[in-house]
């Protein structure tokens, strides 16, 4: 809000530094704020005022501002104004008017951040991850670098960021192992925001690549799988009816008690009319929940992931000032719970080939020369939020925002080195390399349950 600029072209005018005229600027938000230097907090539709002299204020929302569109004025008062001063838009050019004023559209929007792996059922990294012989979560994580929401360090090292890949394991003597296919990994992300109704979800669509163990050679790739009642499904085709399901409640996802019970509640207390959920008090609602929270959720398939609401917990602030709504305020912040994993028995070839045509020219099976073996299988997120089930509108991006790119923003590294000294280039939403000769196949006579 600054103190100088082009006034009226007349003697004792003109372009100049005005401040000595000035009895106050203010500043209206149309909705609630924080001051970044003192930590006050204002309501929305309060005028707050800014000392002559500073040019620049900042403020914050708190996180429980609905998205959407806003205006916030600005008005800047002469000190001879009198009682019944009026305004004038910009500069107060016309005499009759002793207050200048202006309004700035801006726009509220969500954000979709801390991602993170939390879990590999590969045996391999059983140490990493779990203590007492694989039985408890030892709280390990892989972000998706060193930075936090905003940037700021976390106070994580290597090598615990994104991508899990050779040499991501912190004991040496595994510094060749990737992950197996066929064991899934768990995970978890945040979003700020109007995400806390039961329509509201995250979609993750996979997409995969391979790399030599070299590093060279990237190339987009199909994987196929043996179903029950077809050989060579692709991944992504209408054979492809593999579901994909998540506990929330899960021993290995150390979801606390109350941020079930908080979730529950609000749920409890938004989702349902008295008809529809009357004959059960809320205390029992909550019991109910956490008891189904450990039964299965549908959450897609091999190609794509909705995480619904039901693997979804609200975990906003509850110090909060007087006058905001407590509920309105945990739900502002919500952390979605997923897993994933490719089959064990997977087959990787470039994408776009044409995998029927070559099985009528050459012998197709598990060993033909067309799949691609000696490498890595990485597996890339891009995820984004749905907003009201509106599939065909995404709302938030993790990566491909218009503006900001939150995978950067948190310290995302775009290459890295291997134990062996090969260079690997990375792209954003690099979450797992697999190794593409070998599987939990391997490591047991069957296909391990996951």
């Amino acid at each position: 809000m600054p103190t100088s600029g082009q006034h009226r072209n007349i003697p004792g005018y003109g372009n100049r530094d005005y401040a000595k005229y000035f009895r106050m600027k203010e500043v209206r938000f149309p909705f609630d704020v924080y001051s970044a230097d003192r930590g006050t907090f204002y309501p929305k539709q309060t005028w707050i005022t800014i000392p002559v002299t500073q040019e620049q204020a900042d403020f914050f929302l708190p996180v429980w501002v609905d998205e959407g569109d806003y205006t916030v004025e600005f008005r800047s008062t002469a000190e001879n104004a009198p009682s019944n001063v009026t305004d004038q838009r910009n500069a107060n050019t016309d005499l009759q008017h002793h207050r200048a004023s202006d309004t700035i559209p801006v726009e509220v929007i969500g954000r979709l951040y801390d991602f993170k792996i939390t879990d590999i059922a590969d045996y391999n990294w059983s140490s990493v991850f779990r203590l007492n012989n694989g039985t408890t979560p030892k709280g390990t994580s892989y972000w998706v670098g060193k930075g936090d929401i905003d940037g700021e360090p976390r106070g994580n090292n290597n090598p615990y960021v994104l991508s899990i890949a050779p040499g991501s394991h912190p004991n040496n003597g595994y510094k060749n192992v990737a992950v197996k296919t066929g064991y899934h990994f768990k995970f978890e992300l945040k979003s700020k925001g109007n995400m806390f109704d039961s329509k509201d979800g995250v979609r993750i669509t996979p997409q995969f690549y391979f790399v030599d163990k070299t590093g060279t050679q990237r190339q987009a790739v199909d994987l196929y799988y043996h179903s029950n009642t077809k050989r060579f499904v692709r991944i992504g085709s209408s054979d492809d009816t593999e579901r994909r399901y998540v506990i929330l409640n899960d021993r290995m996802r150390n979801v606390s008690e109350q941020e079930m019970t908080d979730t529950a509640l609000y749920i409890y207390d938004h989702y349902y009319t008295f008809d529809q959920i009357g004959h059960m008090s809320r205390s029992q609602f909550v019991h109910e929940y956490i008891r189904k929270a450990k039964e299965k959720t549908l959450v897609g398939k091999y190609d794509w992931m909705i995480l619904p609401y039901q693997v979804r917990t609200l975990i906003g602030p509850k110090q909060i000032p007087t006058g905001v709504d407590y509920q309105r305020a945990y739900a502002s912040v919500q952390k979605w719970y997923g897993e994933y994993s490719i089959p064990a028995g997977v087959y990787a070839v470039p994408k776009g080939t044409n995998l029927a045509e070559y099985g009528r020219k050459n012998k197709l099976d598990e060993k033909s020369p067309i799949f691609l073996r000696e490498g890595y299988i990485i597996v890339n997120f891009n995820l984004e939020s749905i907003r009201d089930g509106n599939v065909n509108a995404p709302h938030l991006q993790y990566i491909h925002g218009p503006l900001m790119n939150q995978w950067q923003l948190e310290g995302y590294r775009n290459s890295y080195t291997d134990p062996y000294g090969k260079h690997f280039s990375l792209r954003d939403g690099d979450v797992v390399f697999y190794h593409g000769d070998k599987s939990s196949q391997d490591d047991f006579d069957a296909q391990v349950p996951h």
